[in-house]
């Protein structure tokens, strides 16, 4: 008896239980190693039932007892949103089961929403010191986010009745985010890790930061402006790459002769040796830049783990430029040019949108996107607004030149341009997207000939410069 005992303790670890529903999964895991047994079961769903009877009341403000399904639905998993976060609580799934079995569910709920409210409290806090120290930089995903998404989320989150959703479009991407936590604990790791981004980040000149950036939408072809790109993995290569040069950690710009070097030295290593000469400069730099927080430190040293794979398959073809930015000074003159053009204010493109929704056929909707639409952030807006549909796209994307799908593929394919500086259209597979426009981009290009794909190629592989004087769309 005493072994089952362990055995069953050891099986219920905290790690193999689903943190989004873990009131649920612990129990069910409890009943199934026998460590609650039915009438417990049946005394919590009892409870969690006259929770939920006492927030529909609540939520209909005392004029009715019942609510649609789906509202239900909703209102119960923000119950159990609380109720997860007080018991989760406990290192030990046994203490939680424990507390279940001995408390009152509704006390239990009473606590667990007292912390998020704490919570609540607490982030809004942290977004106003991160907005205190807001970055100076040239990346509109970053206002966006804290201008625009994270106010809205703070509005309209409501920790009693919706406790669970998230509800923020914030397309800043961070080094690290852990995007299966909801909630407000969502935005909590999310502003706690962009503080520590910016706490890094302000430590480099803004001047030196906007040319660093520059010189990354020369090497990707891409303007960074609308890019979705990690100010912090931009400025951390560089600075990391810098001490490795015989620079100081906050000189930003690598010249192609350090370059050079840089690549001889590397070329004959193994990896393992690779690594070893990434982790000293990580530390040279810790001492460099006096960088002396505990958060901070851990997040930069954890940063090798993302460097490595991509600097070692840069090794490997011979595209180490990918990895270290050059000084612009550096770069080959400029053959192809085009222009950002004007973005669309939110209630305009909100009318173009209805405008193409309403519409029935393809070629009507492709006929107001290319009337309407002259900016690449508005065009990658309208992929993604739920507007068009299967064929729509094909339609769509066969009125683009072959310039412009070649500006689509650098946003589809970054990842593997960023790898493969000799990456070609003509290999591209059945990718995993998760954007739906990607998937139906991808699809395109297996079905046009290969004239045109090598001509997309050659524009992709091919430079680009941001002019401000007309349109950058014009189809």
């Amino acid at each position: 008896m005493k072994n089952t005992a362990i055995e069953k303790q050891s099986a219920l670890g905290k790690e193999r239980l689903d943190p989004n529903h873990y009131t649920l999964a612990l129990i069910e895991e409890g009943h199934r190693l026998g460590l609650i047994n039915q009438t417990a079961m049946d005394c919590i769903q009892t409870q969690l039932m006259s929770l939920l009877a006492d927030l529909i009341i609540r939520y209909t403000k005392g004029e009715s007892t019942s609510v649609k399904v789906e509202t239900a639905q909703s209102l119960l998993l923000s119950i159990l949103y609380s109720i997860d976060v007080c018991i989760s609580s406990f290192p030990n799934p046994e203490d939680a089961i424990a507390l279940l079995k001995a408390e009152n569910l509704k006390e239990i709920y009473k606590k667990g929403l007292a912390l998020v409210t704490s919570c609540v409290a607490y982030t809004r806090n942290l977004y106003q010191d991160i907005m205190d120290k807001k970055l100076d930089i040239p990346i509109q995903a970053y206002h966006s986010t804290l201008d625009e998404a994270l106010p809205d989320f703070f509005n309209n989150y409501d920790e009693v009745f919706h406790a669970q959703d998230t509800m923020a479009s914030m397309d800043y991407p961070l080094l690290f985010d852990d995007m299966h936590v909801q909630g407000i604990f969502y935005i909590k790791q999310y502003l706690e890790s962009l503080a520590i981004e910016t706490q890094f980040c302000s430590l480099f000149p803004k001047e030196d930061v906007a040319k660093l950036l520059a010189n990354y939408g020369h090497v990707y072809r891409i303007d960074t402006r609308e890019a979705l790109i990690n100010v912090f993995e931009v400025l951390l290569t560089n600075s990391l790459f810098s001490i490795l040069a015989s620079n100081k950690a906050i000189e930003l710009d690598i010249s192609k002769l350090q370059y050079e070097l840089l690549r001889d030295k590397f070329k004959d290593l193994d990896p393992g040796l690779c690594s070893s000469l990434i982790r000293e400069a990580t530390e040279a730099l810790l001492r460099d830049l006096g960088v002396d927080q505990a958060e901070l430190r851990d997040y930069i040293r954890n940063f090798k783990n993302v460097l490595m794979p991509r600097f070692i398959n840069a090794l490997k073809h011979d595209c180490l430029e990918n990895v270290i930015i050059l000084d612009s000074n550096e770069h080959s003159p400029l053959d192809v040019m085009f222009d950002e053009g004007n973005t669309m204010d939110d209630e305009s493109f909100r009318a173009v949108v209805d405008q193409i929704i309403d519409c029935a056929k393809a070629a009507d909707k492709t006929a107001i996107i290319n009337s309407t639409i002259h900016s690449l952030g508005d065009f990658i807006d309208i992929l993604e607004a739920d507007c068009l549909f299967g064929d729509e796209f094909q339609y769509l994307f066969d009125s683009l030149g072959d310039m412009e799908l070649s500006i689509l593929a650098r946003i589809v394919f970054i990842e593997e341009l960023r790898i493969d500086s000799a990456f070609s259209l003509q290999s591209v597979g059945e990718e995993m997207m998760e954007m739906q426009w990607q998937r139906e981009y991808i699809q395109f290009l297996q079905n046009i000939s290969p004239d045109r794909l090598k001509s997309i190629d050659n524009y992709i592989h091919s430079s680009f410069q941001t002019m401000d004087s007309s349109d950058f769309l014009d189809f």
